[in-house]
């Protein structure tokens, strides 16, 4: 660690997924999102797991692969962090003022919180941050 220490990313599904499925183009700003500290909201374990099972079955991968995948994901050292509040009007008024699902302005919410970039491959999502001055990966 640096004497600035590490920055902290914010990492969204869709990239996470990216990172890990065999079949995906891998971001081009892999390197600079891995060699920062890792979080994501506690929704993105969910996220994942349902990406991995649509994924399983439309036919893109077999249940054998989840296990790996699974394992490359744990291996990325994502801290999942709990909600700053659990009030459904702020995830909504959230989403209202980003354009987006209550899902990724979660992801927008933390990284304001945290003074953090996002790493994304959702266009809507990228385009949100921008918008409001983040730092985006995608």
């Amino acid at each position: 660690m640096g004497a600035r220490g590490p920055a902290l990313i914010i990492l969204d599904s869709s990239y996470a997924m990216a990172l890990v499925m065999p079949d995906e183009a891998r971001p081009a700003s892999v390197a600079t999102v891995l060699s920062d500290e890792l979080a994501a909201p506690f929704i993105w374990p969910l996220e994942i797991a349902s990406a991995l099972r649509m994924n399983i079955r439309r036919g893109r991968l077999t249940t054998d692969d989840s296990e790996a995948l699974f394992k490359r994901i744990a291996s990325l050292s994502v801290e999942v962090l709990g909600p700053p509040h659990a009030l459904p009007q702020r995830h909504f008024d959230a989403a209202q003022e980003h354009e987006l699902t209550p899902y990724d302005a979660t992801y927008i919410t933390m990284a304001v919180q945290f003074s953090a970039a996002l790493a994304t491959r959702d266009r809507a999502l990228a385009a949100a941050a921008a918008r409001i001055g983040l730092t985006t990966f995608s």
